[in-house]
């Protein structure tokens, strides 16, 4: 009799604490008006890049793909703690850094617009945001477009003149992905990163490379 009280009790306690998560996120959740503007970059520039991380990650050894799957469920559980802690999140593995840079860029730039809200609820907002799809799109656009922005050769090209490309998108993509820490260098030219063309499957020449 005693062991199923325990059970019950326990059962109790459980719904309750789950109970008490949801009503605390939804409250967090509607405390956050926003609306939002994706940039206008091309499908195919934000397919390649999607593709690129998904490769990458799946070719990485079984705990890494488990630690970066653990960091997806935590954007559920805990997302202010992913922020800060710079975890990478969603199908595009943004991190808090990088969005530390990007949110207030959309913002600056008529990407984002917030509602009596601080910019500082939505760093961790959008890190649970991330993993739905089409706002995910919306963060990896934000970036893409600020980085195109930033090199004084892609600046000066349409999104539909880099996604015709491959090299292009590849050089979009070598900044996506920190560039080596040489922003300078990656500035400099149009010719991609050696690790970022090997994500993205190219040839030294900047042409699609074969699996052979």
């Amino acid at each position: 009799m005693k062991l199923l009280a325990g059970v019950v009790l326990g059962i109790f306690v459980g719904a309750l604490g789950t109970t008490v998560f949801i009503v605390n996120r939804v409250n967090a959740l509607a405390k956050v008006d926003f609306s939002v503007v994706t940039p206008s970059v091309s499908s195919t520039v934000l397919s390649a890049v999607r593709e690129a991380e998904t490769d990458f990650y799946a070719q990485q050894p079984a705990l890494r793909r488990l630690i970066e799957y653990g960091q997806d469920v935590a954007a559920f559980l805990s997302p202010s703690l992913v922020y800060k802690f710079d975890f990478s999140v969603g199908p595009f593995r943004l991190k808090g850094h990088t969005l530390n840079e990007t949110i207030p860029w959309a913002l600056e730039n008529g990407y984002l617009e917030l509602q009596r809200s601080p910019v500082a609820d939505f760093h961790w907002l959008y890190v649970y945001l991330a993993e739905q799809p089409g706002l995910a799109d919306w963060g990896a656009a934000v970036l893409l477009e600020r980085l195109r922005q930033r090199h004084p050769q892609l600046s000066k090209l349409s999104w539909q003149e880099i996604s015709a490309d491959p090299s292009l998108i590849a050089k979009v993509y070598s900044g996506y992905i920190g560039a080596g820490g040489d922003w300078e260098a990656w500035k400099a030219d149009l010719i991609p990163g050696r690790v970022a063309a090997e994500r993205m499957k190219l040839d030294i020449q900047g042409n699609l490379a074969s699996d052979e």
